[in-house]
């Protein structure tokens, strides 16, 4: 089988984008490493443009695959890659050991991420979700002077070795009961096949429950509220953004390509994860004082909106999930870029702090109050259609029962977002002092605002798109 290299010409640039800046931080010296994040930028901008020439198809002998699945969820990592750059420029001051390898391990996680849109095979699957998890252990203990942050290393790694070894666990029973670990060659060996075997059987049950440590839902969700909380800003936001949406086109290809005949099996079983993880996350936000610790907890309630979609096993709730994912990066981008600005400012990331953030910042305060509503699934940003399209598909496929908990849910996310901008709007300020945003920063953070109510009110074109390439994998 030919190795078509060509098709991995994003990769190969995004490797050598990160090796770039491993040199070049070696030879700058200290007060000059900002010029790294623009080389970051600049770098993912070029990888972004390479994929519009990206020609399709099996590449790497058969391990790797560029289709347009692949290649939707590659620009959404680069798109993310380009907000995290920006949001490590701006957070540097604010880790007191700060290496330029920051910007070095982000663009190894995010290569790691794109080659996980491309797997076509557990082998590259799990050597490519290993790679993305060391880089990610490493970026969340990087601020070691900080007892949070290492903490939240140690968290990440423990959490993250005993999910390894139930993934390891199903992958090995699932290659013993098809016979291969190719996804198309396992979906071909379980088409037509009317007797399920206990071997697959649990294959299933842990690969799946592997699978949930990426996503942060139940049962390996216990990681997600401390290495969000401890982690440096712009990794929490990574891990929210671009783990998450790793991890959910990592389902999809198992799950609904090379798992899709046993449908059946799974199904039920993901429902109820769905439904679980909906109810824990946003029951456990609630009480929250820490605002990254509030977003770990509606990014746990997050996923199991997300897994609704898996659930339905459809072309309608695999577009959804695409939507979802696209929708919620604004989201998230908008949320944390206000969070860091803030905290480079105040020193804090307690929710007390925020009162009266619209008087010392409209902007800040504006953008916030967008990206949690969106988050919420407040018509009309994009966080309503996305959440409207899940529980269509949950509907569709005759998952009442979930679709039900996914709308109350949805009313407890509200809850609890809405005191946050209680306090940002209606609470009297610590402080009268204005927050000052640079011209660059007001230009990234309308940016973000504006797609997000793009996104919901004329949603049309992105939501046909999306359910275009959904059907590819079925």
């Amino acid at each position: 089988m030919e190795m078509h290299l060509e098709r991995t010409v994003p990769e190969i640039l995004m490797l050598g984008l990160a090796m770039l800046l491993l040199v070049l931080d070696l030879l700058l010296p200290r007060g000059t490493r900002k010029i790294l994040g623009v080389i970051a930028i600049a770098g993912t901008a070029v990888t972004g443009i390479s994929l519009s020439l990206l020609g399709k198809g099996p590449a790497l002998a058969g391990l790797f695959l560029v289709d347009d699945v692949a290649i939707f969820f590659k620009w959404l990592f680069v798109v993310t890659a380009v907000f995290i750059f920006y949001m490590a420029m701006s957070y540097e001051e604010r880790i007191k050991a700060w290496k330029g390898e920051f910007y070095t391990l982000i663009a190894f996680a995010v290569l790691a991420m794109m080659l996980l849109a491309s797997c076509s095979d557990l082998i590259s699957f799990y050597v490519s979700l290993e790679f993305m998890a060391i880089c990610l252990y490493v970026l969340a203990a990087f601020a070691k002077d900080e007892r949070r942050s290492v903490e939240a290393g140690l968290k990440y790694l423990i959490t993250g070795a005993l999910a390894s070894g139930f993934l390891l666990y199903g992958m090995s029973f699932l290659y013993g009961a098809t016979g291969t670990t190719s996804f198309a060659g396992m979906a071909d060996a379980l088409r037509g096949e009317a007797d399920v075997g206990a071997y697959l059987l649990v294959g299933l049950a842990f690969t799946i429950m592997g699978l949930t440590f990426k996503i942060s839902s139940l049962p390996f969700h216990v990681w997600a509220p401390d290495v969000y909380q401890g982690s440096p800003a712009p990794v929490t936001a990574l891990l929210a953004a671009g783990s998450k949406a790793a991890g959910f086109v990592v389902m999809l290809r198992i799950l609904l390509t090379a798992l899709g005949p046993v449908k059946a099996e799974w199904a039920a079983f993901v429902a109820l994860l769905s439904g679980l993880t909906m109810i824990f996350g946003n029951m456990a936000a609630m009480p929250q004082k820490d605002i990254k610790r509030l977003i770990a907890y509606a990014g746990i309630g997050s996923a199991g909106y997300l897994l609704m979609g898996v659930a339905a096993a459809s072309t309608l709730g695999a577009g959804a999930i695409m939507f979802y994912l696209l929708a919620y990066l604004f989201g998230i981008v908008g949320a944390f870029l206000v969070i860091i600005i803030f905290s480079n400012a105040e020193g804090t990331d307690s929710i007390e702090a925020y009162a009266g953030l619209s008087r010392r910042s409209p902007l800040l305060a504006g953008t916030l109050f967008i990206a949690l509503l969106s988050l919420v699934g407040v018509p009309p940003l994009a966080g309503f259609i996305a959440k409207f399209y899940l529980i269509a598909a949950a509907v569709k496929e005759g998952l009442i029962v979930l679709a039900i908990v996914g709308l109350v849910m949805a009313i407890v996310t509200m809850y609890y977002f809405l005191l946050v901008i209680k306090s940002v709007y209606l609470r009297e300020p610590t402080s009268d002092e204005p927050i000052r945003l640079d011209p660059v920063t007001r230009a990234v953070l309308y940016t973000v605002n504006v797609a997000t109510l793009f996104l919901g009110i004329y949603p049309g074109p992105v939501t046909d798109w999306v359910m275009l390439i959904a059907g590819e994998l079925f």
